[in-house]
């Protein structure tokens, strides 16, 4: 054998390394190895495992809810702002007409003051019934299809209600007035809160709503200018601009938030049942007075409410697309924010009716100094209520209503106690008007934020409309009531009564808020 050969058949010795890369054993050669003729055993060099170079894992960024302030865009702040006049023609049409009627009656001689008095009636009989049916109808066929119909519906009817020769076209353009407002409000909402991050949902409530305020506290003293210089049909001409900036805001800012779903009809017939239901309440509200509390007439409507309402709450509880579906009552913030609201909503209202009431029969001012008189209010409110919503989104609802209830029952008890025949504004009105403001601006506001906090956004409409209802029916009961002990007179002894009587009522809010209202849950990480 040649020794080319024993070196071919007999390879000399290698030396290699152990390595272990990707946690797998390696035999790789050592290079620079002794040659064949250096005869030693085979040798393992062991050196340290190589293992593969992690990967960097990036910083995590910061979720996008942690700069929802800074990411809210100037068409969500402009949505907000057309968003909040429909809040505004809703408000502003009530105000301005309870100004405006003295001088309303008049343009009409010889008609009766059961007729005339549709006026306002006609108004809120509208506004009040069909309000649900509004916000039902918004979450079923589109949010942003049935606001302009509103709005649209709004600017028409205040020409024709400014144009009107005649008292017939007058009342059938303010309840056409009440129809658009009820399409129009509700869907206002929920067409602006989704384009906003939900931390920041009271503070977009607070916004809205004290628009409204705001702009119920300046009507009166701008009808009161308007009736200086013009007539009243002014009054309604000037609020067609109002709804034409909203018609176009909606053009240009707001976008569909609805998912409609026609899969399966509605439910006319417990649509006819709620309606008939709240327009029988409201109507014998609204009328008793004129017809006698004790009357056929009067009787007949409550009885007719109080036997078609459990009837459509069993309806709808069973029906897949009710108008209302009463499992909303069992969302608790939703249920104790409309308690409560029906309690503080009674002495708002009826203050606000009250208050001019007592000015000019008691006091004998002037329409133009009732205006400036009730006009630090609503500011007061539309101020606190920009206020509270940044503070609730932070803190929740719970104590800061419950300290707002306090503080209004506080101004009704400052009115049972220094108000009387002398006329001493800034003693015995102003402060009172001050705390209601601070207080009312809150629980105006924020009544509405508290019971939709929890309401799934696809429901909001709907919620709405069943909130702002409850809040219009019960405003009207109240006024009603304080005709009923009036009876005409301006007694001082009868307005103290009703001053107690207010009290008492808000007062209850203060428990129900304070402690059945749940407590704020802990944002999540």
């Amino acid at each position: 054998m040649t020794e080319e050969t024993a070196s071919a058949s007999n390879p000399a010795p290698q030396a290699f390394r152990l390595r272990f890369a990707d946690g797998a054993p390696r035999l790789t050669p050592i290079v620079g190895a002794r040659s064949a003729g250096d005869a030693f055993p085979p040798r393992i060099e062991r050196i340290a495992p190589v293992r593969p170079t992690p990967t960097p894992t990036p910083s995590p960024r910061p979720h996008p809810q942690d700069n929802a302030d800074q990411r809210v865009s100037s068409r969500a702040r402009l949505a907000l702002a057309t968003g909040s006049l429909a809040f505004v023609l809703g408000t502003v049409n009530v105000t301005v007409t309870n100004v405006a009627f003295p001088d309303i009656v008049r343009a009409f001689p010889g008609v009766s003051g059961a007729v005339t008095g549709w006026i306002v009636s006609g108004y809120a009989l509208a506004f009040s019934s069909t309000i649900i049916i509004g916000g039902r109808l918004a979450d079923r066929y589109g949010r942003l299809v049935v606001f302009r119909l509103g709005v649209l519906g709004l600017f028409v009817s205040s020409i024709a209600a400014g144009l009107a020769p005649g008292i017939e076209l007058l009342l059938v353009a303010r309840a056409v007035q009440g129809l658009c407002g009820a399409l129009t409000v509700p869907s206002s909402l929920a067409l602006v809160l989704p384009q906003f991050p939900a931390a920041r949902q009271a503070s977009v409530i607070g916004v809205w709503a004290s628009a409204g305020m705001a702009a119920s506290g300046i009507a009166p003293g701008m009808a009161a200018g308007i009736l200086e210089i013009a007539d009243w049909r002014w009054v309604y001409l000037a609020i067609a601009p109002i709804a034409a900036l909203a018609f176009l805001g909606s053009i240009w800012f707001l976008s569909e938030t609805a998912k409609p779903d026609r899969s399966r009809p509605l439910d006319l017939l417990g649509v006819a049942m709620g309606t008939a239901a709240v327009f029988l309440v409201v109507l014998a509200t609204l009328q008793g007075r004129f017809w006698g509390w004790g009357t056929v007439g009067t009787l007949a409507c409550f009885i007719g409410a109080t036997v078609l309402l459990p009837l459509f709450l069993w309806r709808s509880a069973g029906h897949d697309e009710p108008l209302f579906d009463p499992r909303l009552f069992r969302v608790r913030s939703f249920a104790v924010a409309n308690m409560a609201v029906s309690l503080a909503m009674i002495g708002a209202f009826t203050s606000w009716f009250l208050w001019p009431q007592y000015l000019v029969g008691v006091w004998d001012y002037s329409l133009w100094a009732v205006g400036l008189a009730f006009t630090p209010a609503p500011i007061i409110s539309a101020v606190m209520a920009v206020l509270g919503g940044r503070w609730a989104d932070k803190h929740g609802f719970r104590g800061m209503m419950a300290l707002a209830s306090l503080i209004a029952t506080f101004g009704h008890l400052w009115l049972l106690f220094f108000l009387d025949e002398n006329v001493r504004f800034w003693f015995a009105f102003f402060p009172a008007t001050v705390f209601f403001g601070l207080g009312m601006g809150l629980l105006a506001s924020h009544l509405n934020s508290a019971a939709l906090v929890d309401i799934k956004p696809a429901a909001l409409a709907t919620a709405n409309g069943v909130h702002q209802s409850l809040r219009y029916s019960v405003g009207g009961i109240g006024v009603a009531v304080s005709i009923a002990v009036l009876g005409g007179t301006h007694e001082v002894h009868l307005y103290n009564w009703l001053w107690l009587l207010l009290g008492g009522l808000q007062a209850l809010c203060i428990p129900l808020m304070g402690f059945a209202y749940p407590r704020k849950r802990p944002a999540a990480p």
